[in-house]
């Protein structure tokens, strides 16, 4: 048996929902859900009670055990997908509701939370309730953890590991010629109240505006979920250009909005009238808070020619710039070993004839 207990409920006592996983012969609920290609993404087949104390209209409490459904829907219970985790939502009997809000790590489920509505106005079921009201995610619902006997593992701060993100190529138009491009898979970092998440980006569902000006280009993504997510170019000592800042402000699932800026950044630098490339993973740290994770990029802010990119500059040219003086540092120690070792296989020679004398 797996027991979830929630917090009391103002009014209406101790909500207490246990489901009974795996031990039963019949399970009264079942769930199937498939996705756009019919394939089953989400399945759920178990037998649960619910069991309410409530005050009366004679100050004193009452317990009822809810297990007679009646007729059971699903409506609102979703796979998930990159923004939003699995969902079982259950609605059954007058006006009685029950949510499950999961999260994934590798193969394993996790429980995030769990809300219980109902209504105290129905007679038949509460009779005699001091408080005739319908309790609901919005006003009186309890949402807690599993907490007691359990099989299903704790949320965990831990990010969920996400595969490559999908490149998608954005563009900036002035006027009918374009003046900026971009072609990367973006994957986003964010750490808010020490809990962290992975966020690919899916290009099919982003939108991309900015402008363009002789010193400064941006480049503003956006989507049902990003109220804007900002790259900032700029051009430094009149021929070269580099990322200087990313403006991100979001919806997480929870509800909440992050929101981080940072004008001082430095990455991507290439020579202008080039663009830039890195096929391999790179990460723009804009904060501790905040990164973006880069696959398969290439941008070209500025003087982009009939809609297409110039000669690129790629990343692995970082990499040999940064292995240049590495080489010549250690071909100079080399050097001065072997003088080392010559001056004292001198030294010795010299002292030996001394002695010969």
């Amino acid at each position: 048996m797996v027991c979830f207990r929630l917090f009391p409920v103002p009014g209406s006592g101790l909500v207490l929902v246990c489901l009974v996983l795996g031990a039963v012969r019949s399970y009264a609920l079942e769930l199937n859900l498939t996705d756009s290609g019919k394939a089953t993404c989400l399945y759920a087949k178990w037998q649960m009670n619910f069991t309410v104390r409530y005050e009366t209209t004679n100050k004193t409490y009452n317990t009822v055990t809810i297990s007679d459904r009646g007729t059971v829907t699903y409506n609102g219970s979703i796979c998930g997908d990159d923004q939003n985790g699995p969902k079982i939502a259950v609605q059954f009997g007058p006006g009685f509701s029950w949510i499950a809000n999961f999260s994934k790590a590798a193969s394993t489920y996790s429980i995030d939370s769990i809300s219980f509505s109902y209504n105290t106005g129905d007679n038949t079921t509460f009779p005699d309730a001091e408080d005739k009201e319908f309790l609901c995610d919005e006003d009186k619902t309890s949402t807690v953890a599993p907490t007691i006997h359990t099989t299903v593992p704790s949320p965990t701060t831990t990010p969920t590991p996400k595969e490559k993100p999908e490149a998608g190529t954005y563009s900036v138009n002035n006027g009918n010629d374009t003046c900026l491009l971009a072609t990367m898979g973006l994957q986003l970092n964010i750490t808010q109240d020490k809990v962290a998440s992975v966020i690919n980006i899916n290009p099919n569902t982003t939108h991309s505006t900015g402008s363009c000006r002789s010193h400064t280009a941006l480049l503003r993504l956006n989507s049902s979920t990003i109220k804007y997510l900002d790259f900032v170019f700029a051009v430094k000592n009149e021929n070269r250009f580099y990322l200087k800042e990313v403006n991100v402000s979001m919806y997480l699932v929870n509800g909440s909005v992050f929101s981080i800026a940072n004008n001082n950044l430095s990455y991507w630098d290439a020579p202008l009238g080039s663009s830039y490339m890195c096929n391999k993973e790179q990460t723009v740290s804009v904060s501790r808070a905040f990164q973006i994770n880069t696959f398969d990029l290439r941008v070209q802010p500025f003087n982009v020619t009939q809609g297409k990119y110039s000669t690129a500059q790629d990343c692995s040219a970082d990499d040999d710039n940064f292995l240049v003086p590495i080489a010549v540092g250690a071909a100079l120690a080399g050097v001065l070993i072997l003088v080392l070792l010559a001056y004292f296989i001198g030294l010795k020679r010299h002292h030996a004839g001394y002695e010969q004398f």
